[in-house]
């Protein structure tokens, strides 16, 4: 089993890798066909955008300077595509105005006689390996590549203990990508992008704090860092790319931040080391492959928020001792892989859950939530109380047609089959006597 699990990682690995590597000649064939494109200064193609802006698209081979300007026939050039000058061996020198805020994936890539680059302050997103076999960037000095508003594309040096400088405000794609020297890194609060394959393949790479004031994790961004132990992942960080943690076996320790909506696909996928994990209240889907192979998970709870799981989500978690789902219309893939065999599906009755289990001979049982914690907190206050006089206001006064089967476990302390005042009265006293140490 462990030779197939390894092989199948192996597989995607490679694939993610040949679609990092895209030659420059598949993104000219592509563009080549593009209709409304237009010819500036006599080897710059440039198309128009919906809002009106010049993206730079790609170039002759015959190239020798780009200097791009910042506006053609009245509109602004903001962006360069991907690939756009990438394998232009006759390129030596490009000036980029302080109207771009865009240079996407490969742009200059492998441009074997790029050595005079300006890139301005202006520029606030980059793509991975915009400069990557160039003189340019092989004559830089430092150890922290830097350009455009203060973004790292590269990293030269050979440090153990990597300390990002403080004032950057992403780290590019591939930026640390199979560097081995790496066992720790300090990101800075400044840092609002780690970017896809950021720190991929760093093998020796034992912890990461994502600190507040980071908001996006690209994809694939910490894929096969095998020493990979903990991640603690601010609340600031709104997204979580597709890949960013698969292959890290050693990753026994993951806080995730408390706004995630999604776990995108196969995020953990292959953490076989990762035996508990806290999904946030906010998360809605949980991806294909998102969790498959996590081979030590032993407990998983959904909130009453989860709208769907996908294919293969939980496969191979043969440890899955328990998975709660509190949502009752939870999409779950009708596929007999999405949830190990052997894990116990807990529920309400009718419910996706049940139905799930039925179909594909799974024990269930009934969940019970906490009684009184609506907010699902783990704690029972005053905000509870408040959620619960909200929905007996709301139903009363026709808003609602139904009240949802966790909230009605939940908040029904009576368990008079109602949603009344009483309720948010007991919860109200509840709160109230733990606050005062009586019970």
């Amino acid at each position: 089993m462990k030779k197939i699990v390894i092989t199948i990682l192996s597989v995607i690995f490679s694939l993610s890798f040949l679609l990092k590597i895209i030659p420059s000649s598949i993104y000219a064939m592509a563009l080549e066909s593009v209709e409304d494109e237009f010819l500036f200064n006599g080897n710059i193609y440039y198309q128009i955008n919906k809002s009106g802006e010049i993206v730079i698209t790609h170039a002759k081979d015959s190239v020798t300077e780009a200097n791009i300007p910042c506006e053609i026939d009245g509109m602004p050039v903001t962006e360069i595509s991907d690939g756009a000058f990438s394998g232009k061996t006759r390129l030596s020198k490009v000036v980029i105005p302080n109207t771009v805020v865009k240079i996407g994936k490969h742009a200059f890539y492998q441009c074997m006689r790029l050595k005079e680059v300006e890139i301005p302050d202006s520029v606030t997103e980059i793509g991975w390996n915009i400069l990557e076999g160039t003189p340019w960037i092989q004559d830089y000095i430092g150890d922290y590549v830097i350009v455009g508003n203060k973004i790292i594309i590269s990293y030269k040096g050979k440090d153990e203990n990597v300390v990002i400088p403080d004032g950057v405000t992403a780290i590019g794609g591939c930026t640390f990508e199979n560097n081995k020297s790496i066992v720790s890194v300090i990101i800075p609060g400044s840092v609002r992008v780690i970017g896809g394959l950021a720190f991929s393949g760093c093998a020796n790479l034992t912890e990461c704090i994502i600190p507040d004031g980071t908001c996006i994790i690209e994809d694939y961004a910490f894929n096969f860092c095998t020493s990979l132990k903990s991640v603690d992942i601010a609340n600031s960080v709104e997204s979580i790319g597709g890949h960013a943690f698969i292959g890290c076996r050693s990753l026994a320790y993951v806080k995730l931040p408390d706004n995630l909506n999604k776990i995108e696909m196969a995020t953990f996928c292959g953490c076989t080391n990762l035996a508990e994990i806290k999904i946030p209240k906010t998360v809605s889907n949980i991806g294909s492959q998102a969790f498959m192979h996590c081979a030590s998970l032993n407990e998983i709870t959904l909130s009453k928020s989860a709208q769907s799981i996908e294919k293969d989500a939980f496969l191979g978690c043969d440890k899955l001792n328990k998975i709660t789902i509190y949502n009752e219309d939870c999409y779950i893939a009708d596929y007999e892989s999405t949830i190990s065999s052997d894990t116990v599906i807990c529920g309400f009755s009718p419910s996706t859950a049940e139905s799930f289990a039925n179909n594909y001979q799974r024990q269930f049982v009934l969940a019970e939530p906490m009684k009184g914690d609506l907010d699902e907190d783990g704690n029972i206050d005053i905000s509870d109380a408040v959620y619960v006089l909200g929905m007996y206001s709301k139903y009363a006064a026709g808003c609602i047609d139904n009240i949802c089967a966790f909230d009605m476990s939940a908040g029904d302390m009576n368990e008079d089959g109602k949603i009344e005042i009483d309720d948010a009265v007991t919860i109200l006293s509840i709160y109230a006597q733990k606050a005062a140490g009586l019970i």
